[in-house]
């Protein structure tokens, strides 16, 4: 009995081989990947990812960012913020010492000046008041001096911050798997994969700083720390070692509530006069889960989560921010970019003295003619919730990834072939070279599990699964 069961499974086993084999025997020559039948007859003769992005024209909401951005370097050139620890250079050590000479030398011709005005009370009264004054700018001037060498030297500014005067620094920290990545991708408003695109993945792990630019503007920085508590980044020497006195702004990351550590940085951040933004992210993924475990609407959703931060770690609603990366546009992300930079939040007030959408002097008299607005402020266009659910990069079971921008999607194989395919909409569905298509419903399934599933129009084709990369 044994032997005629063997016998049998090698039998089927057999079969199943031979059939495998008739099937993958003469695969038909293809450009694209095999198998792969929603990529069959695609020309891949197109631009690598990035240079497509970069053939792209900027969108209205990165042209005000870029002017925002260069409006706060001004400032920043200026006057650098009162809690960073300024370096004392040797000519301002020199400036005070000549200073104390100078006094030095005006008392001792007070004194002799006293003697030989005798009772002219009044001139020696307003000298002495002069001196004074002097005496008591000398000493502030020499009390911030040690106090700045004092910061310097119980916290040193770290070997890899390079610069600090004259550049916007801005510290992002949490720990890995918070989304501090993406979040820094989309406060930077790069598109997917486009030139200086922070990695993002689920195992990534920020082991030491590093520094990520914004677009043409090299002085403003966004810096993803390391997280605080491990053996390499202990925390009670977190802010020292990171040097965060040094940035501009920290902006403290989660994903859920926020651990002891954050809840202790925050402290140290007020204690030095350091702003500061706690951030919870990934708040869409919170919003569908409680709406399918609990049928909670999104707002009820987040207040939930407001309140509870609220009540667990005292997080004042004016630093709390909720976001979600994948839908920049959406939640607490436009108010955290115009907090970071005060000029993006001038440009978008049409009570502002700077607000001129006619793109003329303030003084002049033009009207607002719809033909006069500049193209900073030029409309967006507008997506539907299907094409907005699709933004971003997606990949599929045959290596092949797919970055969505606005009504195209951009397609790399395996093999490094690229081709651009335009999406269709008609309705509330979005199709797939008019064989596959995705609707609503699609698009909030996906949210959920990541997954998205384009519906064959025919019966014969099956359905085309991607899945959410970044």
């Amino acid at each position: 009995m044994p032997s005629e069961l063997l016998n049998a499974l090698f039998k089927r086993r057999s079969d199943v081989d031979s059939s495998g084999q008739v099937w993958e025997s003469k695969p038909e020559e293809s450009s694209a990947d095999a198998g792969a039948l929603h990529l069959a007859g695609l020309t891949f003769d197109g631009p690598s990812a990035q240079e497509w992005l970069k053939q792209l024209e900027p969108s209205p909401e990165e042209d005000l960012l870029a002017e925002a951005i260069n409006e706060g370097l001004a400032e920043r050139e200026k006057t650098a913020p009162s809690h960073v620890p300024l370096a004392v250079k040797p000519e301002e050590a020199r400036r005070l010492k000549k200073l104390a000479a100078e006094l030095g030398s005006l008392q001792e011709l007070f004194s002799k000046e006293r003697e030989r005005l005798g009772a002219e009370k009044e001139e020696v009264r307003a000298k002495q008041a002069e001196i004074a004054r002097r005496e008591a700018e000398l000493q502030a001037q020499q009390e911030e001096h040690k106090r700045r060498e004092d910061a310097r030297k119980n916290y040193p500014q770290p070997a890899w911050l390079d610069k600090v005067d004259g550049c916007i620094n801005i510290a992002v920290v949490g720990n890995s798997g918070v989304g501090k990545s993406l979040l820094i991708n989309r406060l930077r408003r790069l598109r997917t994969q486009a030139e200086g695109w922070a990695p993002v993945g689920v195992n990534e792990t920020t082991r030491e700083p590093t520094m990520y630019p914004y677009p043409n503007q090299p002085s403003v920085r966004l810096w993803d720390l390391p997280g605080a508590g491990t053996a390499a980044v202990p925390a009670e020497s977190y802010l020292q070692d990171m040097g965060l006195r040094y940035f501009d702004s920290v902006v403290v990351v989660s994903a859920g509530r926020f651990t002891e550590m954050e809840v202790v940085l925050r402290a140290e951040l007020e204690r030095h006069a350091v702003p500061y933004y706690m951030v919870r992210t990934k708040v869409d993924q919170d919003i569908a889960n409680n709406k399918e475990d609990n049928f909670t609407d999104k707002h009820d959703t987040l207040k939930q989560i407001r309140d509870d931060l609220e009540k667990t770690h005292k997080v004042e609603t004016s630093s709390l921010y909720l976001v979600s990366s994948r839908d920049p546009d959406d939640y607490d992300l436009p108010r955290l970019l115009a907090n970071l930079f005060p000029g993006l939040k001038r440009q978008m007030d049409p009570d502002a003295p700077a607000f001129c959408p006619a793109g003329t002097a303030a003084s002049s008299q033009a009207t607002f003619a719809p033909s006069a607005w500049t193209d900073a402020w030029a409309m967006p266009p507008a997506l539907s919730l299907v094409l907005s659910g699709l933004q971003g990069g997606w990949c599929d079971a045959y290596g092949s990834t797919y970055l969505v921008q606005n009504d195209s999607c951009h397609v790399t194989l395996s093999t490094q072939h690229y081709t651009v395919v335009p999406l269709t909409q008609e309705g509330n569905a979005v199709w797939w070279l008019r064989r596959w298509y995705v609707n609503e419903e699609a698009v909030a399934r996906a949210r959920r599990s990541r997954e998205l599933q384009w519906i064959p129009h025919q019966a014969q084709d099956l359905p085309l699964v991607w899945w959410f990369c970044h």
